[in-house]
This record gives structure tokens, C-alpha cells and sequence, in this order.
């Protein structure tokens, strides 16, 4: 009877275990392979080894993206769980027009990422934009800013639009981790004479923590890998300043003959990705164990 459930079971997973292998692993497996040798996309290729790793970090532009892209990935997921937070708590009380609120706030994760660059594009425009328009009307001549065209804007601005985008989704999960803390417990906390900073921080905190590992992955995998946007609304520019890694991949990988550097650029970011990821799992776990800081 057991050997006959075993093989049932091994019937039932094989679809899957086979589809995993041929779409996911494989071709995981022969990127790392190719990214090893000097192929183009075309025609033959010779093993070159690790030359293809040592190139790409010799390059500038591939490092600055590197930390670009790190530091847009962190500041994202930061952003967006705060604000996420934030807003879930407000709308998580008694108000009339929250289910209103909630569509709100959800509707900049339904429009697609490439319309809304074009979107922002046209408001953030040095010349012609809305906002440097009504900044000029309402401060003067002085108070336009080169959001898109500046190095010392454009990363923020693309933080900015990728927070907007992203709070919706995160605040709903929040929202939902919320309306599991028991009512009772907060007033009785309340009743013992703890305040509200008090009853969040020793209650709600804790009890919302497995939602927080869910939003700060989403922030990190979101930013971490983000691409569309950047490429959408400043093509990596000004002089490279929006370049982020996925962005530099691409132009490895398409802009150029250079494939197997993109490969071994994309298997960089992969690595990059999962470090952060364990390293988030194991503290949160940590967190949610209620041992950190002990």
C-alpha cells in the first residue's frame, strides 16, 4: 500500500518536476555554462573560463550599476514598507471611504510599468512637465528641476515612481496582518495603561512580522531586479546615471556582441538576489522567533 501511494505520488510530480527541469533548471545550468565561454549568440564559442567575471568587474559601468542597482533595491523595499505600513494602519480604522482608499492606492500596481514611465515622463519633463509648471507658477523661475535629466535626480525619481507603484500590493498585505491582531488584546493592553507606540511596538509588531518578511522580499525582488522602468523613462541615462544592473545586461546581451557577458552579469545579479534573500529569510525568522537582540 505505501509502495503504491509512493509511485502514485511520483505519477503526480513528474509533469511538474519535468516542466521545472526543461524551462527553469536546464537553462539556468547552460547560462552558467555559456557564460564561461566567449559565445555570441551565434556560431561557435571557445571556454575562456573566468575571464568573462573578471572583464565585466573591470568594467566601471558595470560596477556603478552594481551599486546602483543595491542601493535602489534596499531604499525601495525600505520605502515601500514604510508607507505600506503606514497608510494600512490608517486605513485599517473605522473609516467610511477606505475601501475607496484601498482602490486608490492600488490602482498605480495595475497600470502597466511602460504606460506609467511615458506618464511620468510627460509630468516630469524639464521643459514641458506639470510639476516643473506649477513649481515655476507657484515659486518662481528658479524652482524648475531636471528630475529626469540630472544625475543628482534621477535615481530618486525612480525610486519615487517604483515606491508609487509598489505601496499598493504591500499595503493590502499589511492590511490583512492587521486585521489578524485580536481586538481584545489590544485593549487589554490599553487597559493595563500601555499607549498606542506601546501596544505597536510589544503587540502588533510581532504579530504583523510574517507579513513584513513577505513585503521586504517583494520591495528587495522588485528593486533588485528592476529594469522596465528605468529603461522605459531615461533609457539609463543621463551618461548612464539611471543605468541599473538589469538595464546593463541588456546591453551586454542585445546592444552588443558581448552575450556571454551579460550571461555571466545576469548570473551576478542571481547570486546578488539570493545572498540578500537567505540573509533577509534567516533574519526575519530570527525576528519572528522573538530572539533578535538577545
Amino acid at each position: 500500500m505505501q509502495r503504491k501511494a509512493y509511485s502514485t505520488g511520483i505519477f503526480f510530480m513528474a509533469p511538474i518536476t519535468i516542466i521545472i527541469f526543461v524551462f527553469m533548471v536546464y537553462p539556468i545550468l547552460q547560462s552558467v555554462f555559456y557564460s564561461l565561454t566567449d559565445w555570441t549568440g551565434i556560431g561557435g564559442y571557445h571556454f575562456v573560463g573566468f575571464s568573462n567575471y573578471k572583464d565585466i568587474f573591470s568594467d566601471e559601468g558595470f560596477t556603478d550599476a552594481l551599486k546602483r542597482t543595491l542601493f535602489i533595491g534596499v531604499l525601495t523595499a525600505v520605502l515601500a514598507n514604510f508607507f505600506g505600513l503606514l497608510f494600512a494602519i490608517l486605513l485599517d480604522q473605522s473609516l467610511k471611504t477606505k475601501s475607496l482608499l484601498r482602490a486608490l492606492f492600488y490602482i498605480p500596481n495595475v497600470i502597466p510599468t511602460v504606460v506609467a514611465a511615458f506618464v511620468w515622463r510627460y509630468i516630469l519633463d524639464s521643459n514641458t512637465g506639470l510639476l516643473n509648471k506649477a513649481m515655476v507658477e507657484l515659486f518662481g523661475s528658479g524652482s524648475s528641476i531636471l528630475w529626469l535629466d540630472s544625475p543628482d535626480y534621477v535615481v530618486y525619481t525612480i525610486i519615487f515612481i517604483t515606491v508609487w507603484q509598489m505601496w499598493g500590493p504591500i499595503l493590502i498585505i499589511y492590511l490583512a496582518a492587521l486585521q489578524g491582531v485580536p481586538h481584545e488584546m489590544r485593549e487589554a493592553m490599553m487597559i493595563d495603561g500601555a499607549g498606542k507606540w506601546k501596544t505597536f511596538i510589544h503587540l502588533t509588531l510581532p504579530m504583523i512580522a510574517p507579513g513584513i518578511t513577505v513585503n521586504v522580499l517583494i520591495g528587495l525582488a522588485n528593486g533588485l531586479r528592476i529594469f522596465d522602468l528605468p529603461f522605459a523613462l531615461t533609457g539609463g541615462g543621463p551618461a548612464g546615471a539611471s543605468e541599473t544592473l538589469s538595464v546593463k545586461i541588456y546591453r551586454y546581451a542585445f546592444s552588443s556582441t558581448e552575450l556571454s557577458q551579460g550571461l555571466s552579469a545576469s548570473f551576478i545579479l542571481t547570486l546578488i538576489a539570493l545572498v540578500v534573500t537567505f540573509f533577509f529569510i534567516a533574519l526575519s525568522r530570527k525576528f519572528e522567533r522573538g530572539t533578535m537582540g538577545e
